[in-house]
Order: structure tokens, then sequence, then C-alpha cells
């Protein structure tokens, strides 16, 4: 049977935004921006084709649509959350929902994970790759991570930088030892972060260096697999590639000039603030991240 399903993210922010008549206090429920709320208000009024929340002075109010149907989405996301909570409960194993973005999760999490789940083996880790704002994701999370702050609650746990990378048997072949030489070879760029090299290149004082070839990926760990693979050389952020540099398959280039990055934050669902294994996770992560340090 086909159901014609209102999008759910925007039902969740109306719904907190009804039930507590405030998007603010909505914005800080779900760790989102009060921009964001507004819009996933206006992308629910849109669906509908009615007005739900009118501006009244300072604040909103409840239109008689509006009322209407806060009523049935609190009940249903009620609902939810409850069986949820059952068939979690039943199957005797609590899942932890994590959104992350691919590098991230390859290079730096996965590596780490079995460290948790062997402290933890009650805990189920989901992982799914994701670099959107949590404000517009489909899937349910219970954590997510991303790089730089999201919304107003979350907390940083892993700063960085990032340096030129290239594989040893590149640079014996075709050495790197000023900043120009990087003209005679091949630079790869992944375009998720397109901004890396122009800004390194301009740090570094070269900025209109044209390099001998150009190669383009997307995401970020497809050139950095170029990069082990001896196809150029790419901008390394430093956790990303701390171990690839410690076992030799990187080199890290000028050391000197590393470019400043944003740190990761991790930002917990606030369905999930009085879960006892995701504050587990959160406490972990923020742990790891701190002993790991930049590495580039």
């Amino acid at each position: 049977m086909h159901r014609s399903l209102p999008p759910l993210n925007a039902v969740k922010a109306f719904e907190s935004a009804g039930r507590h008549i405030s998007l603010t206090a909505a914005a800080s429920e779900l760790g989102v921006t009060h921009g964001a709320i507004s819009r996933q208000i206006r992308i629910l009024e849109d669906w509908f084709g009615v007005r739900l929340l009118v501006k009244d002075g300072r604040g909103v109010s409840l239109t008689a649509e509006g009322q209407s149907f806060l009523a049935e989405a609190t009940r249903l996301l009620d609902g939810l959350a409850a069986a949820g909570d059952r068939l979690l409960g039943e199957n005797g194993r609590k899942l932890l929902r994590i959104s992350a973005s691919q590098t991230f999760t390859m290079r730096w999490l996965i590596p780490r994970l079995p460290a948790f789940t062997g402290a933890h083996p009650d805990i189920e880790v989901r992982l799914s790759a994701s670099i959107d704002p949590v404000d517009k994701l489909d899937e349910l999370f219970d954590i997510a991570i991303r790089r730089g702050p999201i919304g107003a609650t979350s907390t940083p746990f892993l700063s960085e930088s990032c340096l030129p990378v290239a594989s040893p048997k590149l640079l014996e072949a075709l050495p790197v030892h000023r900043v120009r030489d990087l003209s005679a070879h091949t630079l790869l760029h992944a375009e998720s972060v397109a901004h890396l090299w122009p800004r390194w290149l301009e740090q570094a004082g070269f900025p209109g260096l044209e390099a001998r070839a150009q190669l383009r990926f997307d995401p970020l760990y497809h050139s950095l697999q170029a990069a082990l693979d001896g196809a150029g050389i790419a901008m390394g952020p430093g956790a990303l590639v701390a171990a690839d540099v410690a076992a030799g398959r990187l080199v890290a280039l000028f050391p000197e000039l590393p470019l400043a990055m944003d740190d990761f934050h991790v930002f917990l669902s606030p369905a999930c603030h009085s879960s006892r294994h995701a504050k587990l996770f959160l406490r972990w992560l923020i742990d790891e991240g701190r002993s790991s340090g930049s590495g580039a």
C-alpha cells in the first residue's frame, strides 16, 4: 500500500514548535537553529498547502489546521518513540545510530570502534554516511559527527590541521623540497573540500602555482587513496591520515606550514540526551579525540 507521507523532519520541527508555541524553544530542543525550524515548517506548510503557524506579536500561534495536525503529530511521534523503546528492550540490545562522513568513518572511526564494542558488547553500533546538515537528514540518528559546530549544543572533540601528503615512492621518483616543486606533480583535489589546495597554496605564498596536472575526486577518501597509490599529492587532514603517516605509507610535506581546519563536533539527538549508551559513546569519542590529536 502506497502512503503519501509528509516529510518527517518537517513534522518533527513543527510538532516541537507547536508544542512549545515557540520556534526558539523548538530549535533548542532539536539542537538546530531558529532558521532551520522556520524552514522546515515552511516545507510542511507547502506540502499541505495550508498555514500551520502564524506570527503573533513577537511569537507564534497555531492556526485551526495547525492545532488539529499538532494533536495527531504528537500522538504519532510519541507512539513511534514508545514502539522503538519496546523493540530495543525486547531485543536486549541497545541500538546506536551514528551519522558521519564517509572519510571520517573509514579512516578514523572504524579503526577505533573495536575498542568501544569490545568494552560494550551489548551496544549495537549502526553507521550511516552523510555530510548533510542534521536538520535535513532523512534517516533517524542518535549521534551525528560533522566538521564544525552542529546547531547550538554540539561538542568539539577532535582538532586538526591539513598538509600536502604523498607516497614515499612518488617523492623518491620526483622529490619535493620547496613549495614550487609541487608544480612538477599532479595535485589531487576532493570536491567536498575543494578550498583546501587554494587556501594552503595562498598561505604558503604561491597562490598562482600551476601543477603539471589536476585530478578531482568526490569524496575526500578517494583523493587520499589516490595519494596512497602514487597518483599525485593530496591535501591530508591530519587526523584522517595520521595512521598512514605513522606507518610510512604517506609522507606529510611542509610540516611548518599547516593549514588550520574546523574541529570535528559530535551532536546527540535530543531524544538520546537521557540515553546511557549514547552518553557512553560520547565520552569514549571525546577521550579518543583528545588522545589521538592531529597526527600530521
